[in-house]
């Protein structure tokens, strides 16, 4: 039973055995299935690469050594191995609050005695901690899809008043690591310096996992720009991938909300009435809807809680009795605390077969 240390005492119960879950998958991103999560990574997790060139050449009575060396150039005869890596990065959670200032919502819990000896009650703990996570996991949310290390960068543009990447949230600066979308622009600069001859040897091991596909980058003003961009999305998806079954369009409800409204009102055939909700389908590959993602953007790709998902989230805790704490400011102090120290990342684990269209770019 994981436990919360509480003013030098430990109270154990269902409290903390459903935030620390909570913590690790209860954002809309896990809940809809589209991340695989690894824990307890305190470091580094290594995502290794292999792919393997062209091999068929002419039959020759009696090969030399020439016939089975690699060509760098070409990949002819060679194993390309390369590595993408989860580095989960620290932060914290800190409040500060004063248990007198609410005393009088949870009468049930207030204690009896002299008030020095009063202590913040187990069924408080849990309400005022619930009130906490909602807020938390608003923030980690937005994180998986538009957090940048190291807070808004000039190096990328996007839509005027819209998402910064690593900019502020309702909970703080989305600034500890990179997101998915972060990690899209950083494979396609990498694919340009690759092209262009100048890639350093950390953009080559970026091209050599993978290369996003970009299917457009046009902002959307309707649901015709939507149906047309998940069009384009469709037809540079690569045909080996198409079949697969956890492919999933993921788009926000910016995006979502022009699209069904073009279905219903503007098409020549309605496909549903006013009252009702389309069906959450395109070429028969399911649309999932969440909050947190950019304006006009939408990802194509193999998203699932398993391990072929294309996108990986570390996370790692301290031990359990750390992982929470719930105690007195000071001695002669009436206020509390509740903190959290917590470390994660997300990285794309084949980024050849993700598809996306965004008007974010590289400057």
């Amino acid at each position: 039973m994981a436990t919360i240390n509480f003013a030098g005492n430990t109270y154990a119960g269902e409290v903390l055995e459903d935030l620390l879950v909570y913590t690790a998958k209860g954002n809309e991103t896990y809940e809809a299935g589209l991340v695989h999560v690894k824990p307890g990574i305190q470091k580094r997790y290594v995502l290794p690469h292999i792919q393997l060139g062209s091999i068929i050449q002419d039959n020759k009575p009696t090969p030399t050594s020439a016939e089975g060396a690699a060509n760098d150039d070409t990949g002819f005869n060679q194993y390309k191995l390369s590595e993408r890596y989860l580095d989960p990065q620290g932060f914290m959670v800190y409040l500060e609050f004063n248990p007198r200032d609410f005393e009088e919502y949870w009468r049930f819990a207030q204690p009896e005695g002299p008030l020095v000896f009063r202590e913040l009650a187990p069924e408080v703990q849990s309400k005022m901690l619930r009130l906490l996570l909602d807020k938390k996991d608003q923030y980690i949310n937005d994180c998986i899809w538009c957090g940048k290390k190291g807070g808004v960068s000039a190096s990328i543009t996007g839509p005027a008043n819209g998402t910064q990447l690593g900019g502020a949230t309702a909970a703080g600066l989305m600034k500890y690591f990179d997101g998915a979308l972060a990690r899209v622009l950083a494979n396609f600069k990498a694919q340009a310096a690759f092209d262009a001859g100048t890639a350093t040897d950390d953009e080559k091991n970026e091209v050599a996992s993978g290369r996003v596909i970009l299917a457009g980058s046009a902002e959307f003003k309707d649901g015709k720009d939507v149906e047309d961009a998940l069009y384009a999305i469709w037809m540079k998806t690569p045909a080996h991938v198409r079949k697969s079954k956890k492919l999933k369009f993921v788009m926000g409800w910016d995006v979502w909300d022009m699209y069904d409204q073009y279905l219903t009102t503007q098409k020549d055939f309605k496909y549903v009435e006013n009252p009702d909700v389309n069906k959450r389908t395109f070429k028969g590959k399911q649309i999932v809807v969440i909050d947190g993602l950019p304006e006009s953007t939408i990802f194509f790709g193999k998203f699932s809680t398993d391990q072929d998902s294309c996108l990986w989230m570390a996370i790692d805790y301290s031990t359990d009795e750390e992982s929470v704490k719930v105690e007195r400011l000071q001695a002669n102090s009436e206020m509390y605390f509740f903190q959290m120290r917590m470390k994660m990342d997300i990285n794309l684990v084949r980024p050849g077969e993700l598809v996306v269209w965004t008007p974010y770019a590289n400057a």
